[in-house]
């Protein structure tokens, strides 16, 4: 089975630079093998730090904004990776957040619907903080694994980590 990771949400969750993408770029869709040991890698580096991100949005330091985690939805046999948006954990430790970009191998979520996200069911997580993405660990291994023209081609082209 294969993990299927989008790019596309980034750009909604994106500050500035994103706004300068041309509207008719497309959805990047990624498939990656489920045991893919360098995306398994980057998984358990972003459940263990998990704490930071609820930190980060508990306490919305200057500076931060687009808040997002990136959770895998089931569909029968198919997984996909999807972004997301207003991120919300509730005083009872519910985790709730909107899917940022539209499905393409699963059919039982849609674009912008409203989910209740088991935290077992996060995969990444990620912040801008001055411009810059902090965590993010899945999607440094699809951009490294991009040329320089696909990452231009899928608008992601910009984009620059905040090393830890």
């Amino acid at each position: 089975m294969k993990a299927i990771f989008a790019l596309a949400a980034l750009l909604l969750t994106a500050p500035v630079p994103a706004l300068a993408q041309s509207a008719a770029q497309k959805e990047t869709t990624i498939q990656v093998q489920e045991n893919d040991p360098e995306m398994r890698a980057a998984i358990e580096k972003a459940r263990a730090s998990l704490d930071r991100f609820w930190t980060a949005l508990e306490l919305k330091p200057p500076g931060t904004e687009n808040f997002s985690l990136k959770v895998a939805i089931t569909d029968g046999d198919q997984v996909e990776h999807f972004l997301t948006s207003d991120v919300e954990r509730t005083s009872a430790g519910k985790i709730f957040a909107n899917i940022d970009n539209q499905p393409q191998f699963v059919g039982n979520v849609a674009f912008g619907q409203r989910i209740e996200v088991p935290e077992a069911d996060i995969s990444d997580w990620m912040f801008w903080r001055n411009g810059k993405v902090v965590g993010g660990e899945t999607l440094r291994v699809l951009l490294n694994r991009m040329t320089a023209e696909e990452k231009k081609a899928a608008g992601v082209d910009w984009i620059v980590f905040e090393e830890p």
